[in-house]
């Protein structure tokens, strides 16, 4: 015979929300009753709540406003026709860490029948507009999105808030839009900023450069978690000695003033932090350039351990990021979020440091 399993204590709730809205007891802007509340009705721990809560949330029928409380944001399921097709948007596919992670996602879709339709924004705003409007146009089941130019106000939101509309599950890799409430999988960007200052502090190094992406939320974050460990350790920050730049300064008609602002910054400092592998290879290029070597002149740190981390004369030492793996689990948490069952909203990996020769001891 049979055994006929229990229903999860967190679909009563979900069913209940469900059956308030239905019946009209529920409209568009109504709070929802408090985490405390709901948990005292059902007599269910306030973890099984947010369980069923984050759920509606994710089906974009409830909507949490910080300091506020939660509300109905739509009273109607769209019943979309299954295409068994998931959009991937990166920012890039080159030969950095983008095709490792997509091969992490497409192990998982392929695992569960799905198919990859993918896009490249190269990072500009209106690409990633327009490419948001034709998959949803076209329909797909679910999304796995790097976002473009995070570190600058979202001019897509509208487009992110239909999609919560429509009920289309939605993953965010490496970063995402403040305000929005998608989950994401990323390197823990804060810490991996304060790894690299504890790193350099243990070989002496006290007056620390630093070049951050400034249209990348990911660049805030590594510089925060820098500027807070220097000062923890009672290092002032040197502002003139940070170099923030955005993508277009990586343009060939302007990358030679970039360099030169680089190279002022970095007067009179033993050490430097880059925002990722690509700046670490383009300043040991640009040292070379000036009779100035690495790590004799200046000690180098950066993120990714890509695959040009060894290519250089020196090799370069720098934090891994997660590649294949932070893939698969994008890809695994959208497949929970379409089979209706819970997933960690915020994956962060911790910082995983690979030594090798471009930091020397002071």
């Amino acid at each position: 015979m049979a055994v006929q399993k229990s229903e999860p204590k967190y679909l009563k709730i979900v069913n209940w929300i469900k059956q308030q809205i239905a019946e009209e007891a529920l409209t568009v802007g109504d709070r929802l009753q408090s985490e405390n509340e709901l948990s005292i009705a059902f007599s269910l721990s306030r973890q099984t709540v947010r369980q069923a809560t984050s759920i509606l949330e994710n089906d974009g029928i409830l909507e949490r406003r910080r300091g506020s409380g939660t509300y109905v944001a739509s009273t109607r399921i769209v019943q979309r026709a299954v295409t068994m097709n998931i959009g991937v948007i990166t920012t890039y596919l080159d030969d950095y860490l983008f095709p490792r992670v997509i091969r992490g996602i497409d192990q998982v879709l392929t695992n569960n029948n799905y198919s990859m339709q993918l896009a490249i924004t190269y990072n500009k705003v209106e690409n990633e507009m327009k490419i948001l409007e034709a998959m949803l146009e076209k329909g797909v089941d679910g999304l796995i999105v790097e976002p473009t130019k995070s570190g600058l106000p979202n001019l897509n939101a509208e487009l992110y808030k239909q999609i919560k509309r429509q009920s289309i599950p939605c993953v965010f890799i490496h970063a995402c839009y403040q305000g929005l409430s998608f989950p994401y999988v990323a390197m823990d960007d804060y810490a991996c900023g304060k790894a690299a200052v504890d790193y350099l502090m243990e070989k002496n190094h006290t007056r620390v450069a630093g070049i951050f992406k400034a249209d990348d939320i990911q660049g805030h974050l590594r510089y925060a978690g820098c500027a807070g460990e220097l000062k923890k350790n009672k290092v002032l920050l040197q502002e003139d000695s940070i170099v923030w730049f955005t993508t277009e300064d990586l343009d060939s008609d302007v990358v030679e003033n970039f360099e030169q602002r680089i190279l002022k910054r970095l007067d009179g400092c033993s050490a430097v932090i880059c925002y990722n592998d690509q700046i670490a290879l383009r300043v040991m290029d640009l040292l070379a350039r000036n009779n100035k070597s690495v790590p004799e002149d200046l000690s180098v740190i950066s993120f990714d351990n890509s695959n040009l981390a060894t290519l250089g004369p020196v090799g370069l030492t720098t934090f891994t990021h997660p590649k294949e793996e932070l893939g698969r689990v994008a890809a695994e948490n959208l497949m929970k979020i379409i089979h209706k069952e819970q997933c960690e909203m915020t994956v962060k990996f911790k910082p995983e440091l690979i030594e090798r020769d471009s930091v020397r001891e002071q």
